[in-house]
């Protein structure tokens, strides 16, 4: 009995404090809101396609890509899906409003691959064409 009687005394503290928890919550940053925005964002990456040429196995080449939002909406980039476990990559920007530009960096451990090797990362968006790829090439040569 004493037990049911802590939970009827604890319980009228705790529901307001649940309740009340994040109802209000504004965003931390300046940035502008995507629900909210007008426009339509447009992604576009110049040239999706880049050539190593040949490298030495075991060593890690990096490339580049430039991105821009050519539209008139924000463009929000949500996710990064690299195609494979040897590729990392670096983005500087998640947000780009309407004429921003943000690099990406595509990394390639080529270390365990030998011969031809094309390689994808995928961006996921709030444009219209919700995923653009990027791909780069190596030929590995075993040492």
């Amino acid at each position: 009995m004493k037990f049911f009687a802590r939970i009827v005394f604890v319980i009228p503290f705790f529901v307001p404090l649940l309740l009340g928890c994040g109802g209000n919550a504004k965003p931390l940053t300046d940035e502008p809101s995507v629900e909210n925005a007008k426009g339509t964002p447009v992604i576009e990456i110049a040239d999706d396609f880049f050539d190593f040429g040949s490298i030495q196995e075991g060593e890690v080449v990096a490339h580049t890509f430039k991105i821009a939002n050519t539209g008139d909406g924000v463009l929000v980039i949500k996710d990064v899906i690299p195609g494979c476990g040897c590729t990392t990559s670096k983005l500087n920007k998640e947000v780009l409003k309407p004429g921003d530009e943000a690099r990406f960096e595509i990394i390639f451990d080529s270390k365990g691959w030998r011969g031809s090797q094309y390689k994808s990362v995928t961006l996921r968006t709030n444009a219209p064409n919700r995923e653009r790829s990027v791909t780069i090439k190596a030929n590995v040569v075993v040492k």
